[in-house]
C-alpha cells in the first residue's frame, strides 16, 4: 500500500514539472475568448442598393418595380448584446449576462430590427507572436511570452447574378473574381502565412435601437434585459445612462418620441419603452421611403432609409478585428439586392442603383 502511494506521488511530480517546463503559449484572453460567434449592433452605415435576383432586364423609362422597404426585409428580430468596456477602452463581446465584479462597466445593447442579411468575404488569420515578459525569469534571464493574435483583411466581393446576366456571363466573372482573390492572398502571405477565406453576416435594414450604459456597484450584477436592468438599479446594485436612438428612420414621429437620455431608472426604462412603441405603430401604418420620389415633405411622419445595423462574428478576434471590419464595410458601401414584385418582362437591359 506504501508503495503504491509513493508510485503515485512520483508519477504526480513528473506530470507537474513536465507542465511547468513546457513552453506553452499563452492562452488569450477571456475578452478574447468571448468576443467569438457574437452579434456586434454597429452605428448605422450607409448602403448602395441595386437590384436582386428576382429583378429582370428593366426600361429606362420606367421605375423598377421593388416590392415596398419593410417586405424586402424577410427577418423581424429582437437582438441583445453585452461589451465589456475595459480600463484601457477596449471592448470584448460576449453572451455574459453577469457582471463578475464591482466597479466594471457595461454596455447593454438592445436592438429590434427589420432585417435582409448580404454577405461580405474577408481574409482571416491567428498567429503567434513573442512578447517580452512584464517581470524576469527565476533564472533571471528575460523570457519572451507567446501571445495569440488574430487579424483580417479586405477580400473582393461576391458577384451576384442580377440583371438577368447569362451563365457564362457569370462563369467568366466568377474567374476573374478568383483570380483577383488569389492575388490579394499571395500579397498577404509574403508577411506571413495561414490566411483563409472567411465570410462575415451583415446586417441591412432598419430599426430601433436601446442602449445602457452601466457601471456595476457589486458582483454578480444581471444584465439580461431591460427589465432586469431596471431592477438592479432600483436596488441600487448598478448605476448609468440610457438612450434610444433609431436605426434608418427618422421623421416627425421620431423627433416628438425619443427620450433623450438619461440615467438608468424603473421610469426611464418605461419612458423608453414606449418610445420605441410609438414609433413601430407608425412604421407599420404609413412609412415614406427614402429616394421614392415622396420623401421631399419635411413634415412626413416617418421616413425610412436601409443601412447596415451590425454584423455577426463568426471567429475570434478582439476590438482590433471589429475596427477592421467596420473600417471596410465603411470604406466601400455594402451593395443590397432588392427584391423585386414580380419578374416584369421588358425588352431592353438597364441598371439601376442607389445610395442609402
Amino acid at each position: 500500500m506504501k508503495l503504491t502511494r509513493t508510485l503515485i506521488l512520483l508519477v504526480f511530480s513528473i506530470y507537474l514539472y513536465s507542465c511547468k517546463s513546457t513552453d506553452l503559449p499563452k492562452a488569450e484572453t477571456l475578452g478574447e475568448e468571448n468576443s467569438s460567434f457574437s452579434y456586434i449592433p454597429l452605428d448605422p452605415l450607409p448602403i448602395s442598393t441595386v437590384m436582386g435576383n428576382s429583378c429582370k432586364p428593366c426600361d429606362p423609362g420606367k421605375p423598377i418595380p421593388f416590392k415596398s422597404l419593410l417586405n424586402s426585409f424577410p427577418d423581424q428580430t429582437v437582438r441583445l448584446s453585452i461589451a465589456k468596456i475595459e480600463a484601457d477602452g477596449s471592448v470584448s463581446y460576449g453572451s455574459a449576462v453577469k457582471a463578475n465584479a464591482s466597479g466594471e462597466t457595461y454596455e447593454v445593447t438592445l436592438d429590434y430590427i427589420n432585417v435582409d442579411v448580404t454577405r461580405i468575404p474577408f481574409f482571416y488569420r491567428k498567429k503567434q507572436v513573442n512578447k517580452p515578459s512584464s517581470g524576469d525569469s527565476s533564472d533571471g534571464k528575460s523570457k519572451d511570452i507567446k501571445k495569440t493574435i488574430y487579424e483580417v483583411a479586405p477580400n473582393v466581393r461576391f458577384p451576384q447574378e442580377h440583371y438577368g446576366n447569362s451563365e457564362g456571363v457569370m462563369h467568366s466573372l466568377n474567374t476573374k473574381i478568383k483570380k483577383q482573390r488569389d492575388s490579394i492572398k499571395s500579397q498577404l502571405e509574403v508577411n506571413g502565412g495561414n490566411w483563409e477565406e472567411k465570410v462575415v453576416p451583415v446586417y441591412i435594414g432598419v430599426g430601433l435601437r436601446v442602449v445602457a450604459r452601466v457601471t456595476t456597484l457589486e458582483s454578480g450584477v444581471n444584465l439580461s434585459g431591460l427589465g432586469v436592468i431596471a431592477s438592479e438599479a432600483k436596488a441600487g446594485r448598478l448605476k448609468g445612462s440610457l438612450s434610444v436612438q433609431t436605426l434608418g428612420i427618422t421623421g416627425k414621429t421620431v423627433a416628438s418620441s425619443l427620450p433623450l437620455p438619461s440615467e438608468i431608472n424603473e421610469t426611464t426604462i418605461q419612458n423608453a419603452i414606449l418610445a420605441i412603441g410609438t414609433i413601430k405603430a407608425q412604421l407599420y401604418s404609413n412609412p415614406t421611403e427614402a429616394g421614392s420620389g415622396n420623401d421631399t415633405n419635411e413634415n412626413k411622419d416617418i421616413v425610412i432609409t436601409p443601412r447596415v445595423v451590425g454584423i455577426y462574428k463568426p471567429f475570434k478576434g478582439g476590438q482590433d478585428v471589429v475596427n477592421s471590419i467596420i473600417s471596410e464595410l465603411a470604406n466601400d458601401r455594402v451593395l443590397w439586392y432588392r427584391p423585386c414584385k414580380k419578374q416584369p418582362l421588358y425588352p431592353t437591359s438597364c441598371t439601376s442603383s442607389s445610395q442609402n
